[in-house]
């Protein structure tokens, strides 16, 4: 019998329009109301998170930043956060803009931006506080929830792997979207922050049902006792999934928990 589940947001729990649909609203209710825990797991930050959970309170702790921060929405504070190792910051932005990235840079209160980002990029950036700088290596040394880097799609993949060998033991390097890496403290990944959560919580991995569908979601899909990939989701986590349900506007989150979690509560 499945107790929790793990839910990325974007390109899994969300819609192309970044909305919760009502199926799936729905669903996540009565799940919850059955007695089972939603846990979102997100590459967000918690401040850009808030207003695309406004229609669903959830019952477990928040996953936020990739792992980087736990955030209980019950009383608006941290229970766990990792940051960026302070000496591994300027390295890896030399070595990133090398490839040609371009950087933002997450703080506890704002996302910092390269100008040259901010300008030719903002969609990204416009539901959270944003303060666009000429070179991010002045918002340095401020603590450092994570570093994000934009880059060209057809070549990201790869980028990202000389980048993961590079810092191998001192960073965690994944892959949030098609043109988007994230650089985080070595500890960090959504499936370490479930883990914690899930012995918080008295629930045990073969109990989980772990959605989502880009490279950052692929420990979580590992840990968990069913992982699903969306129908949308990127090859390398449809390789790895134990199943994949319908798209992420097909409400394939709503799907995949009757198919699975309702069916074994009778």
């Amino acid at each position: 019998m499945y107790r929790l589940l793990a839910i990325d947001l974007d390109g899994t729990l969300l819609d192309p329009s970044h909305r919760i649909t009502p199926r799936t609203l729905d669903v996540l209710q009565r799940a919850m109301a059955s007695g089972m825990y939603v846990v979102i797991a997100t590459g967000r930050v918690p401040y850009s998170v808030h207003a695309v959970l406004q229609d669903l309170t959830i019952n477990a702790p928040m996953i936020t930043s990739n792992g980087a921060t736990i955030f209980d929405t019950r009383t608006n504070t941290i229970v766990a956060q990792q940051l960026v190792p302070e000496q591994y910051i300027l390295s890896v932005l030399d070595a990133a803009r090398g490839l040609d990235l371009q950087f933002c840079y997450y703080t506890h209160d704002y996302l910092y931006a390269e100008q040259v980002l901010y300008t030719g990029q903002n969609w990204y950036l416009a539901d959270v506080p944003v303060r666009a700088v000429a070179d991010i290596t002045e918002v340095y040394p401020q603590p450092c929830i994570k570093i994000g880097a934009y880059g060209e799609a057809k070549t990201l993949r790869e980028k990202r792997r000389e980048l993961e060998r590079r810092f191998a033991g001192q960073l965690y390097i994944t892959q949030t979207a098609d043109r988007w890496l994230e650089f985080m403290h070595p500890g960090v990944s959504k499936a370490n922050a479930l883990s914690m959560i899930a012995r918080q919580l008295d629930v045990r991995p073969e109990e989980i049902i772990a959605f989502g569908d880009n490279h950052n979601d692929l420990e979580m899909l590992r840990f968990a006792g069913l992982g699903i990939a969306m129908g949308n989701a990127h090859a390398e986590v449809q390789a790895v999934a134990d199943y994949v349900t319908l798209t992420n506007y097909e409400d394939g989150v709503a799907a995949a928990v009757e198919k699975f979690a309702f069916a074994l509560q009778h």
